[in-house]
């Protein structure tokens, strides 16, 4: 069986294809279809992005960034099978121990896209 999820985050349009008979590869489509779209930390709906990244076992994280505050959403998964996404944890710099409200997130990505007010002053 062939499953294909297609799905919007930010600008990007994602379509996921699955070949499996498992009933989990029709849940993890469906999970990756419906990425949260929504950051409750900052109240931005437009802009995010997919992150991954691997740690030194070979474990791929994945996560929805909120190209705001930068905030994380993490794809989780269930031991009894299945998968979820994560309530949106805030975004602290590795090296900093304090919250800080008052002073705008060292930006994560590497792009040179700062981090603004209004999702109006975002460059794309």
């Amino acid at each position: 069986m062939k499953i294909q999820a297609t799905t919007n985050i930010g600008k990007t349009k994602y379509v996921f294809q699955i070949e499996d008979e498992d009933m989990e590869a029709l849940h993890l489509a469906a999970v990756l279809g419906n990425a949260p779209d929504y950051c409750p930390l900052c109240k931005n709906d437009k802009f995010f992005a997919l992150d991954s990244n691997k740690d030194k076992e070979g474990n791929v994280y994945v996560n929805v960034v909120c190209k705001k505050c930068f905030a994380k959403a993490k794809l989780g998964r269930y031991k009894a099978k299945g998968f979820f996404w994560h309530k949106f944890e805030k975004y602290v710099p590795k090296g900093t121990q304090k919250d800080t409200q008052d002073s705008p997130p060292d930006n994560p990505f590497n792009d040179d896209i700062p981090p603004a007010e209004e999702p109006s002053e975002l460059p794309f």
